[in-house]
């Protein structure tokens, strides 16, 4: 008997143990309109302390089968007195519809449940708390005429804690929203530890969610109405990075995911799209990244560092051997020609009376007016079959303009058959004023303006990321946040600290443009050379502004980095676009030095662009791009054309637009089967042609949906035109080489234009591979928030560096080279005459 009755209690135990294991579906029927609770038994005991509560629920109409209407169904359930709401929709093509519902427990209430003692809830007055603890009861709501069947079942989620590296699997569809909570490792209550979340799409890439992050507690934002609540939140398509530091978060956090039924706004306009799934399955993962950043930051400073010091001792090796050669040189001219010694002391007195400006102005007078016998004029020249049309044009200026002003120095440069550098640089000497406007005035000016526009440009972005902060966006700024190192107040500091080259090598510029201006032979001295005979008028102060604004570039690359977008752009692009149009205009300013552009005309023109770049990013209908672009046709082609007829007519048009350019015009029309001057016609078609083309492709591409920014095609047009200058400037110094013949100290001469070009060419290797990484971006602010994450990635430099680290620090080393390579590119003219320089 004995062991019958033992037999029969085991048994009694194992079948009550196998009916708590087996997963208890209850199905209601529910009419119309109408309201159920319905009690479901928790199919077994909580396996662990991490397991949650999922409820799986479905509906399918069984009565009416009114299908002209969508139906829908909504359910809310409460456990540990936290109540979840979820709803499930049916189409007209669809009868029967799914959900699962991971049921928010508060954190308190659940370690209060665990403590309390079984005995507890079986000696209680009433079974509710026991009944709270094993069964769930879901409310279920019909908002459909028709008759529904509805299965709800309660399981416990062993999948709901993800820990340190691990990878959970899990599929999502827009009425069955996923809860993840990351359980700590023991490093975590360290607030400099850095985590990131991987989100990455296996099937159905297409499928637009959000991804929520929080820390936990009840309720859950895991429903498409709240989860912009969240306290991170962001949509994502295939691939998603969240790094999150333990600072934020200190004792957890939640990741959930919503799908939407919708994707299409998370698209770009135009995009094409495959047909849109509902299941999407992804894969999550947390991992620790990089929190000591002192080994990236040190290697790519040392490295920085290293190559500047390197360029600059090959320069300062190269320079030393030359100044040794053309001290000699001087001195063997200056005993055995007095012209030249002449100009010599007169330069030394320059000097001399460095600081008394009415003294400098006597001695400039007294060049000047030595030189002014010199100017060839109309009534000076006898008229022949060969310049009968220079004749007439200049008869016409000098009527309009008269004999004294500009306008005589204008007339000898068109009358003059062979132009050479001696025939550019009479203003020069004559008109202080002048001189300062086209060189030191920009030094003056770009610095000033720069830190006017930095301060308001540094407090819109760190708004523009306090903001993105305090609402938990994470679509406000387009950064690659599979490599984003936070630090400080900093979301994205990698590719802040990565703009140093910027400002390392721009500083190690400008230390060296002082140091050539130091000691540069007394003759050509930047402060009196513009009265000598030999060499370019050096004019270091546009130098010293190309390297100023070099590191300005850094500063304001890493303000946009801040947070960056389309907006914050305009101040990462401001410098570039003013070291382009130095580069341009100092490029010109080394053979034209009396009609080189004046510094406050090109901060006026300069401003205008800025202006238009502006206005391009806020137009969106057609109706506003036509009356838009139509002015900036006009204005791009008034610029196209006063560039173009003041370079073939040798600045003629700089001395009167209004007077000057209807006599050009009158005077092209009666003769256009002539041509004054063939290669500058050349040069002016080719910049004209290209212009016109980069305008065209501008207009056709703002007409695309959407407002576009003219960020990018004014970099470009600014390129380009560098660009073409730059390449035919070289194209014209090559063949003047090997034209001109050498002289004394050949061997040096040839040994400094040799490592010249080849700071040129490591400049445009540097820049070719710069761009390569430029191209290859880990973002898209011209994309819509989720399809520029899709294109984030990990870091692969030093687990700190990107592609577009990569970028700042391969541009930074070329455009520093660039620099050194017009510093010297016409050192080999040094004791050239000037009369003997040819005018390009």
């Amino acid at each position: 008997m004995r062991k019958m009755a033992t037999t029969a209690r085991i048994f009694i135990l194992l079948s009550v143990w196998l009916l708590q294991s087996v997963v208890v579906v209850r199905s209601e029927y529910l009419v119309g309109y109408s309201q159920k609770t319905i009690k479901v038994l928790l199919s077994s005991p909580r396996p662990s302390r991490y397991a949650a509560i999922s409820v799986n629920t479905k509906a399918k109409v069984v009565t009416g089968m009114s299908r002209s209407n969508s139906s829908a169904v909504s359910f809310s359930a409460s456990y540990l007195g936290n109540l979840n709401r979820w709803s499930l929709r049916m189409g007209p093509e669809l009868n029967q519809s799914s959900a699962e519902k991971t049921l928010c427990m508060s954190p308190e209430m659940e370690e209060n449940s665990t403590e309390t003692n079984d005995e507890e809830f079986i000696l209680a007055e009433t079974s509710t708390p026991r009944q709270d603890k094993d069964y769930i009861y879901t409310v279920v709501y019909s908002r459909t005429i028709n008759g529904l069947e509805v299965d709800v079942v309660a399981d416990w989620n062993t999948m709901f804690m993800i820990s340190l590296n691990e990878t959970i699997q899990t599929e999502i569809d827009p009425y069955s929203t996923k809860v993840f909570q990351f359980l700590p490792d023991e490093d975590y209550d360290k607030e400099e530890e850095i985590y990131l979340i991987s989100l990455d799409s296996i099937r159905n890439n297409e499928k637009c969610m959000y991804v929520a992050i929080n820390e936990p507690g009840c309720p859950w934002h895991d429903d498409i109405r709240t989860v912009q609540n969240s306290k991170l939140w962001s949509r994502m398509l295939k691939t998603g990075y969240f790094p999150i530091s333990a600072a934020q978060f200190p004792n957890s956090f939640t990741v959930a995911l919503v799908s939407l039924q919708n994707s299409s706004d998370c698209f770009s306009s135009g995009a094409k799209r495959s047909p849109e799934e509902h299941l999407k399955i992804v894969n999550i993962k947390v991992e620790k990244t990089l929190n000591s950043y002192w080994t990236p930051i040190f290697f790519s400073m040392f490295a920085i560092l290293m190559t500047s010091v390197a360029f600059f001792f090959v320069w300062g090796g190269c320079w030393h051997a030359q100044l040794k050669n053309n001290e000699k040189r001087i001195q063997h001219r200056k005993r055995n020609d007095k012209g030249f010694r002449d100009s010599c002391e007169r330069q030394r007195s320059h000097l001399i009376t460095n600081g008394n400006i009415e003294l400098q102005e006597t001695l400039n007078k007294q060049v000047s007016e030595n030189e002014k016998s010199d100017l060839m004029t109309v009534a000076k020249t006898k008229m022949t079959p060969e310049n009968t049309l220079k004749m007439n044009l200049c008869k016409m200026v000098e009527e309009k303009s008269g004999e004294d002003g500009k306008a005589r120095y204008a007339i000898n440069r068109l009358l003059r058959d062979e132009l050479t550098l001696q025939d550019m640089s009479v203003v020069i000497k004559d008109c202080s004023w002048h001189r300062r406007q086209r060189s030191k005035a920009f030094l003056y000016l770009v610095p000033l303006l720069s830190l006017f526009y930095m301060i308001p440009s540094a407090q819109m972005v760190y708004a523009e990321q306090q903001r993105a902060k305090a609402t938990g966006n994470l679509e406000q700024c387009f950064l690659n946040y599979g490599c984003s190192r936070p630090w400080s107040i900093f979301d994205d500091f990698n590719h802040i600290i990565s703009n140093s080259g910027y400002i390392i090598y721009g500083t190690i510029f400008i230390i060296l443009v002082r140091l050539k201006s130091k000691f540069l032979p007394e003759e050509n001295r930047t402060e009196s050379d513009h009265l000598g005979k030999i060499g370019l008028p050096q004019q270091h102060s546009l130098f010293y502004t190309m390297g100023v604004c070099m590191v300005m570039q850094g500063v304001f690359s890493a303000i946009f980095h801040v947070c960056p977008s389309n907006i914050s752009l305009q101040f990462d692009t401001t410098m570039m676009y003013v070291m382009m149009i130095l580069v341009f205009i100092k490029i010109y300013q080394f053979r034209h030095p009396d009609i080189s552009a004046n510094a406050y005309h090109c901060m006026y023109a300069f401003v205008v662009a800025l202006g238009m770049e502006a206005l391009s990013l806020y137009i969106f209908s057609t109706l506003g791009k036509v009356l838009f672009y139509s002015v900036f046709c006009l204005l791009y082609t008034f610029a196209i054309l006063h560039v173009a007829i003041d370079c073939y007519y040798y600045g003629a048009i700089k001395t009167s637009l209004l007077q000057n350019l209807p006599i050009f015009m009158k005077h092209s029309t009666k003769n256009i089967l002539y041509c004054l001057y063939p290669k500058r016609f050349i040069l002016s078609i080719v910049f004209v042609i290209t212009n016109f083309a980069l305008m065209i492709f501008t207009v056709a591409r703002s007409f695309e949906e959407g407002a576009q920014s003219l960020s990018t095609p004014i970099l470009v047009i600014f390129a380009i035109n560098v660009g073409l200058f730059l390449s035919y400037y070289m194209i014209r110094k090559i063949v003047e080489i090997f034209q001109n013949p050498e002289g004394e100290g050949t061997r040096l001469r040839w040994s400094m234009r040799f490592f010249s070009f080849i700071f040129f060419l490591l400049a445009v290797a540097l820049g070719m591979v710069a761009m390569m990484f430029y191209t290859r971006r880990h973002q898209s602010r011209n994309s819509t928030p989720p399809e520029s994450r899709n294109k984030n990635e990990l870091c692969h430099v030093l687990d700190f560096f990107d592609n577009h680290d990569m970028w700042h620090f391969f541009s930074a080393t070329a455009l520093f080279l660039a620099f050194i390579f017009l510093l010297t590119i016409d050192d080999d003219l040094l004791l050239t005459d000037r009369d003997k320089i040819e005018v390009f």
